[in-house]
């Protein structure tokens, strides 16, 4: 199967800008099931440690896709890398599973705009999640949380499916670029370095 490819690039978005760039394509997958926007809910506050956070809401009818595995999921985002040895430290933010059904099962993804994964260390990532929600506290072991990685291969083969979300980020792109012409200053809202081009 031919890879997929984007050229919108998303490695060197901001913390907010990816976290928006998730935001939408959930809008986007589910607007494709046949639900409406209010299935989708994301929480601005962010930490560090802790990520933006959107929690998607579906009815038990509902049908999943490939990016939302389940009716219940919480997709955690970062803009940056994640070694795996950080996985086992990673805290899943309880508060934001209380509108979960303990009894229907829900899934948690752990996303990054910049790791990049191949096959054998994508199911590591995954066993390291479980390792972390089974260390967690009573209310993650409720759920039975289904563990996710999705790396910045599986963010821009969403995207390639999502071309609304495309010519969004292209613009978002075209507004940064004509900034930093412009001014002559790092734009604000995307980071440009070489740096990001490789993992540490």
């Amino acid at each position: 199967m031919q890879k997929a490819t984007c050229n919108e690039p998303i490695l060197g978005l901001s913390e907010a800008l990816a976290g928006e760039l998730v935001y939408r394509l959930c809008l986007a997958e589910c607007a494709r099931l046949g639900f409406r926007q209010d299935a989708v809910t994301r929480f601005e506050r962010s930490t560090l440690k802790g990520g933006l956070h959107i929690r998607i809401c579906l009815p038990t009818y509902a049908n999943v896709s490939r990016y939302i595995p389940n009716q219940q999921t919480l997709i955690c985002v970062r803009a940056s890398y994640i070694p795996l040895n950080h996985i086992k430290q990673h805290i899943v933010q309880s508060e934001y599973l209380n509108a979960f059904n303990a009894e229907r099962g829900a899934a948690y993804i752990l996303a990054s705009t910049r790791q990049t994964l191949n096959n054998s260390s994508a199911v590591d990532y995954q066993r390291y999640i479980q390792d972390s929600i089974s260390n967690q506290a009573c209310a993650t072991k409720a759920l039975g949380l289904d563990p996710h990685f999705y790396s910045r291969e599986t963010l821009e083969a969403w995207l390639i499916e999502q071309p609304t979300v495309q010519s969004w980020l292209k613009g978002k792109c075209a507004d940064t670029v004509q900034s930093f012409r412009a001014n002559g200053l790092p734009p604000s809202n995307v980071i440009y370095s070489a740096r990001l081009q490789r993992s540490p």
